[in-house]
């Protein structure tokens, strides 16, 4: 047993009105799927050129005097008679000097290659090109397709509410092609260095569909933890996301789509918390029931003081056991799991070979790409094998409630699955390394009937609290029938006994 502090308390730096109504904090991270597709556009560019040099004295000359003899122009130069003669004919089949009597003046179309005022003369050569872009089908924006793994591909996409665009796009592309054409023309390869101005887009045939991620961070209030706010800034800044409010409103929605009602169950799920973390989080207990609101902003109190210039870890002043407040899978939780893991790895001799994640019942929970990034550098950190086949166990198991999502089954390397869990409370989510740490989470509204799920519990390396995260997961073996995934594990069921026993 370990010897320390095991009780769960606010640090000592923290101070309880910095978690203010107004203090936002991270609450969750998604990526998802934005429907795109490629066009294929001819269109006509105006390419800047110069001018011949003895045709460019030219111009500059009759710029600068207002008619001029065509043999002045010989001496001025030195030039010869044939010289003159060649120079002179050049600017005159090119439209650009008018020639009277022996007299030389600039036309109108000369006098239009001195613009804004320069003092050279320029001309512009227009060329026909073909080239393919990609163009997102919400606000018309451009998109590049970069390849998507197999797990990205099973993501969420943001819904396209207006029919119409999808199937009228073709004709609003050579506007947002004009519109967007600086932003294209560096990719076309080397000339693009060359000045060029669009001219005109002549025909658009849409050619294949596909899909770019889009990371939405979820930010909220403490006074509102329930309703949070789309940040995409990870994705896009400034004047980017200022062409694509369109993405903005969706990603908003989807947020909006996430939020749940309070469930029958939830105070059976703070129960559970409460149980698995024991005596270490008794300071939020109040008659036996767990002061939710006490916790959250205990929960939010460490997650701001993390971000100061002199963060708190889970490892400092003993805290074997610390509050967590959003989603596993933001930055700060990320990083404190993982001070945990490093910690208590260090501390013993154990390395399972194989985690365990019980997933709350909640929508799009694990969508987003940190969750194939934590479970890989989970294994990492263990010194894990990477090879799957029937003498290696699997390195990641979820337990899930119904059917399992399509990024989830893609994650993990096994995934048991029932159509339901019993008595077992719907929002509770448990990440166990067996013996080592446990983080242990209720997905519900706090504060309000129906609002996001937010994620709420405790991290933890005790070996007590890791002890009884253990054997809840054990609790639900009887209601898992169906075993899926890239796993050949021939008897789940005694391995997953066996490896949480």
């Amino acid at each position: 047993m370990i010897a320390g502090r095991q009780t769960l308390s606010l640090p000592k730096t923290v101070q309880t009105d910095r978690t203010d109504g107004d203090r936002p904090f991270e609450l969750a991270v998604y990526d998802v799927l934005l429907p795109c597709r490629q066009f294929v556009v001819t269109h006509k560019v105006a390419e800047l050129g110069r001018v011949s040099m003895t045709a460019e004295f030219l111009l500059r000359l009759l710029r600068s005097v207002d008619g001029m003899d065509e043999t002045d122009f010989g001496t001025f130069f030195g030039f010869d008679s044939l010289e003159s003669g060649y120079v002179i004919r050049e600017a005159e089949e090119s439209g650009y000097v008018a020639r009277k009597n022996g007299r030389l003046w600039l036309s109108m179309t000369g006098r239009g290659l001195f613009r804004d005022g320069a003092d050279e003369p320029q001309i512009y050569d227009v060329d026909t090109k073909t080239v393919t872009a990609g163009f997102d089908l919400l606000s018309i924006a451009p998109a590049e397709r970069e390849p998507l793994s197999r797990f990205e591909l099973k993501l969420p996409e943001l819904k396209v509410e207006d029919v119409g665009k999808l199937s009228g796009a073709r004709k609003l592309v050579p506007a947002a092609f004009h519109r967007f054409y600086g932003e294209f023309r560096s990719r076309f390869g080397p000339a693009a260095t060359k000045k060029r101005a669009l001219y005109s887009v002549d025909h658009v045939r849409p050619a294949d569909r596909f899909s770019s991620l889009v990371r939405i961070v979820a930010r909220s209030r403490v006074g509102r933890p329930g309703f949070p706010e789309p940040d995409l800034s990870e994705w896009k800044t400034g004047y980017e996301l200022d062409d694509r409010s369109p993405v903005i409103e969706r990603s908003a929605a989807f947020l909006d789509d996430l939020k749940t009602f309070r469930r029958p169950d939830d105070a059976g799920a703070y129960g559970l918390l409460a149980e698995i973390a024991g005596d270490s989080i008794g300071e939020f207990m109040n008659r036996g029931e767990l002061n939710v609101s006490k916790l959250f902003k205990a929960a939010v109190a460490r997650e701001v003081d993390t971000r100061s210039d002199s963060p708190v870890t889970p490892l400092e002043d003993a805290l074997f056991t610390v509050p967590m407040g959003g989603s596993l899978f933001t930055a700060g939780n990320v990083r404190r799991f993982f001070e945990a893991l490093g910690y208590a790895t260090r501390l013993r001799k154990h390395r399972p070979q194989t985690l365990f994640w019980l997933i709350p019942q909640v929508t799009a929970w694990g969508a987003t790409r940190v969750l194939p990034t934590t479970l890989d550098q989970i294994e990492k950190q263990l010194g894990t094998p990477g090879i799957q086949d029937e003498e290696f166990p699997p390195r990641s198991v979820a337990f899930v409630a119904g059917e399992p999502p399509r990024h989830v089954l893609e994650a993990f390397d096994l995934t048991v699955s029932g159509p339901d869990f019993g008595s077992g409370p719907a929002a509770i989510e448990v990440l166990v390394v067996p013996n080592l740490v446990a983080a242990v989470q209720v997905h519900a509204p706090i504060g309000a009937i129906q609002a996001f799920p937010v994620p709420l519990g405790v991290l933890s390396f005790d070996e007590r609290v890791v002890r009884r995260a253990q054997d809840a997961l054990l609790n639900y073996l009887p209601f898992l029938t169906i075993a899926s995934g890239k796993s050949a594990n021939a008897d789940p069921r005694a391995f997953i006994e066996e490896a949480l026993g």
